[in-house]
């Protein structure tokens, strides 16, 4: 039998079909046990999205959640994501069942707020596995065909709002770092995802700043913006590039402990979760606004395609298969 992820590389028309297929199968494991809150609403269905892994980051959780809006629109369900009552890692302990952290950054999908939601009479909760579209080898898949794509984009543009207030702050941060430029975005990941057991090799960092460089000329660009979490690839990147170099203020991290995911690594900064949210989140759309990219399959890379619309004039996405 085919290994999936030697289909995936190999064999992408293949592995679309089979993705197409099997689909209505795998979206019975995502729909999960039916309530009844109270008598609001009769004549309507909720669909609570939760997610039942607290390591996800922000573009994991953004993409699972655009699959979960997939599963409520086929269903014509009313989606609504809780990331209040569910552990996940944008909240402080003490603000578990109090503060929803996906309306940090976002607004609900709807009108409908959670706490209507839970006082209303026909509810179905997500079961809260990773849907397909949370694995960016598949869902890179996905926004390659036409049709399937504008379907996804639609999603984004209808139901997946950034709140206005964060939305000023990005647009702030856009003015100020990239505005009119030329910019060819950088995507690098590494830390806590290297040698990761079934996550997407990456390229290490010499290969892609040779790469880099190549494109700088051939894309006709004049300026790199470099995302990455790591203190030292920002060092090296700006040590070939010099003033040619841009990035956000994010935090990042100078060491790590490989057991240890990413989300769970802090500052003693307040609210620090939040901010490393909003830290991610501005990246990823400042990404998203670059002329071309160079990247990883990795889910901040996809969802920044996902949310530029494929409007990007050029890109090299590394596909090199999965740790073992």
């Amino acid at each position: 039998m085919l290994n999936k992820h030697y289909l995936q590389r190999k064999y992408p028309l293949l592995y679309y079909v089979y993705l197409i297929s099997t689909q209505k199968k795998a979206d019975k494991s995502l729909i999960g046990e039916t309530r009844s809150f109270g008598l609001k609403n009769p004549d309507k269905t909720f669909f609570i999205i939760k997610l039942n892994n607290p390591h996800l980051g922000l573009f994991a959780i953004f993409n699972c959640i655009l699959g979960y809006l997939r599963v409520a629109d086929i269903n014509g369900y009313i989606p609504v994501v809780d990331l209040m009552n569910f552990k996940n890692g944008y909240l402080r302990d003490e603000e578990y069942g109090k503060i929803n952290a996906w309306t940090y950054y976002f607004k609900q999908p709807t009108k409908y707020s959670l706490d209507e939601v839970y006082q209303s009479k026909n509810v179905i909760f997500a079961s809260g596995i990773s849907p397909r579209e949370a694995y960016p080898t598949t869902l890179n898949i996905l926004l390659k065909n036409k049709k399937k794509a504008e379907y996804y984009f639609n999603l984004i543009n209808t139901q997946l709002h950034i709140n206005h207030p964060i939305q000023l702050k990005i647009y702030n941060e856009y003015i100020n770092i990239i505005n009119s430029k030329r910019v060819l975005g950088v995507l690098s990941r590494g830390s806590d995802y290297i040698n990761l057991t079934g996550h997407t090799i990456q390229p290490d960092v010499e290969t892609l700043i040779a790469k880099t460089k190549k494109m700088l000329i051939k894309w006709n660009c004049d300026h790199v913006f470099l995302a990455t979490e790591e203190v030292k690839t920002v060092a090296i990147f700006k040590n070939h590039f010099g003033d040619k170099l841009l990035t956000n203020d994010a935090f990042r991290i100078n060491d790590f402990d490989e057991h240890v995911p990413i989300i769970e690594i802090t500052s003693n900064r307040k609210n620090d979760k939040y901010l490393r949210g909003l830290e991610y989140l501005t990246t990823i759309i400042l990404l998203s606004q670059c002329n071309c990219l160079i990247s990883s399959l990795v889910n901040g890379s996809i969802a920044a395609i996902a949310i530029n619309q494929n409007r990007y004039e050029n890109t090299y996405i590394y596909d090199l298969g999965v740790y073992e």
